[in-house]
């Protein structure tokens, strides 16, 4: 009998181990994949995604669908990114993340976006700041899913000096 209870305790502490590393690289690469949506270098972050990801953000305003954006596949993902770089010329997004937790293949980022764009004075630059939540989710080590949450409701926008 003891016997029996030791061996289910030891595989039942290999498949947390083995959930907890899988939790860590799941992390890691949600974080380095966040690390490059806020750098604006959608390069890095396409190297990180898989072919068939779903990018959507249900809190999008003034989009033509009253579900915000919901995107499919990493060329349509990337179009749509290189259209939102093209028209607002983002100097990057700035995350600060306060919270940041893995569930199994899900990492979720709690924060603020704190988003930096050029102006014509040279001395200034437009800041957009939102509460901002994210949702990534990894498999086999490449991120299949992204959700975005912001406040744009409640955003702080205004000019910032360069620093």
């Amino acid at each position: 009998m003891l016997r029996t209870i030791l061996i289910s305790a030891a595989l039942a502490l290999t498949g947390t181990s083995a959930l907890a590393q899988e939790t860590r690289e799941a992390e890691t690469v949600a974080r380095a994949y966040m690390d490059a949506y806020s750098r604006v270098d959608w390069d890095a972050m396409a190297a990180l995604m898989s072919e068939d990801i779903i990018f959507a953000d249900t809190t999008a305003t003034g989009t033509d669908d009253p579900q915000g954006i919901v995107t499919e596949g990493r060329e349509a993902f990337l179009e749509m990114l290189r259209g939102f770089e093209a028209q607002y010329h983002p100097i990057e997004l700035g995350f600060v993340w306060d919270t940041v937790f893995a569930s199994n293949e899900t990492v979720v980022f709690i924060g603020h976006v704190n988003a930096l764009y050029p102006t014509e004075d040279p001395a200034q630059h437009f800041r957009w700041r939102s509460q901002q939540v994210a949702a990534v989710t990894v498999r086999d080590g490449i991120v299949i899913a992204h959700r975005d949450f912001a406040n744009y409701p409640g955003a702080e926008q205004g000019l910032v000096p360069v620093e």
